[in-house]
């Protein structure tokens, strides 16, 4: 791995959870986004990256360094360092010469640009299992009311039901992976990315451009970007593609690979009723008078299935009572009708 370039901004929060690490040696680039409010989101993110690296020095893999992380965020609050109930979602890419590995929990995102800005993550979130099952748009997904609620993060579950995500791939010449946290893919969009990571500017300025766009664009939550530029194979072996979830081609402003939104959802912005959030990981106000900025929430996937299941059902039966409701309305207007033929009848 060639040095990468990173930045960080507080934004308009009263403190910087976020964390990222940079470890040429190691070939490691880790963006670690705390939650638990002060003193406890940025212990977790913390704990996240030293983990993570100390495990691949010891010659464990990504995820095994992440899964080391959930259990040491965990076992840190009984220790006393952090408290109860910090996590950190995280996002981390490990390269061997220009081949790279990704691992992720959570909303952090790993983008490759390479004329197009294509997603190589699928965030651990509740929209993202709405845009998944095509009950929402992509639009939709990026103003839903709870694109805040996460379903996975390093230290609120035991490693049995920890998630995390893989992907990998080969990193070409001019070609750049992007890791930050959601502070920076909930404002910046798809375009103004792209625009910026096209521009003829070294990387550390493309970089610190993204950040700023960010707090530019409102920047509520803290903002994390690391940039990773692309590198000749020693081996002269041919490209390995990533798993890709959606591209979006700046040219044509187009979007590919995503999934397309069910008949019954078209025209719904948000067709499943959100369920009580059972564990709250808050990341603290900035304290602006009548503000109040987003906390990240914690929503198990049992949740959200059952939430999909009533909203169905709910809809199902709305359905048979619009019906009876129109039966009711066409029998009272024949009874009507009848009665008014048969009045008029007998007064004849």
């Amino acid at each position: 791995m060639k040095d990468g370039s990173g930045a960080t901004h507080i934004g308009r929060r009263e403190h910087n959870e976020d964390t990222y690490l940079i470890d040429v040696e190691q070939g490691l680039a880790v963006v670690a986004d705390g939650v638990g409010g002060h003193q406890a989101g940025e212990v977790a993110s913390a704990i996240t990256c030293e983990v993570i690296l100390r495990e691949l020095v010891a010659g464990r893999s990504v995820e095994q360094g992440i899964r080391s992380a959930n259990r040491e965020v965990m076992a840190a609050v009984a220790q006393g360092r952090g408290k109860s109930g910090m996590a950190s979602t995280v996002v981390a890419a490990r390269f061997s010469d220009s081949d790279y590995e990704l691992a992720w929990v959570g909303d952090s995102r790993c983008y490759l640009w390479d004329g197009q800005l294509k997603l190589l993550t699928r965030d651990h979130s509740y929209v993202q299992a709405l845009l998944t099952k095509g009950q929402i748009t992509l639009a939709q997904a990026r103003n839903h009311p709870r694109k805040n609620v996460i379903v996975q993060a390093v230290g609120l579950q035991e490693d049995t039901k920890l998630q995390v995500g893989i992907n990998g791939g080969r990193l070409a010449p001019g070609q750049v992976l992007l890791l930050c946290s959601d502070g920076l893919s909930d404002v910046v969009d798809s375009a103004q990315m792209s625009e910026i990571l096209s521009a003829n500017a070294s990387l550390a300025v493309r970089c610190q451009t993204l950040v700023d766009a960010a707090v530019q664009a409102g920047g509520k939550d803290n903002i994390t970007v690391v940039l990773l530029p692309g590198a000749e194979p020693k081996s002269g072996l041919a490209l390995l593609e990533p798993d890709v979830l959606w591209s979006y081609d700046p040219k044509s402003g187009d979007y590919t690979g995503l999934p397309e939104l069910e008949e019954e959802f078209s025209g719904e912005a948000a067709a499943v009723p959100i369920p009580a959030v059972r564990r709250v990981a808050s990341r603290q106000s900035d304290g602006t008078p009548g503000e109040q900025l987003q906390s990240t929430q914690m929503l198990s996937a049992s949740d959200i299935e059952a939430a999909r299941k009533a909203a169905k059902q709910e809809q199902e039966q709305g359905r048979r009572s619009s019906r009876w409701l129109f039966a009711l309305v066409v029998a009272a207007l024949i009874v009507g009708s009848v009665a008014y033929s048969l009045d008029i009848i007998f007064r004849g």
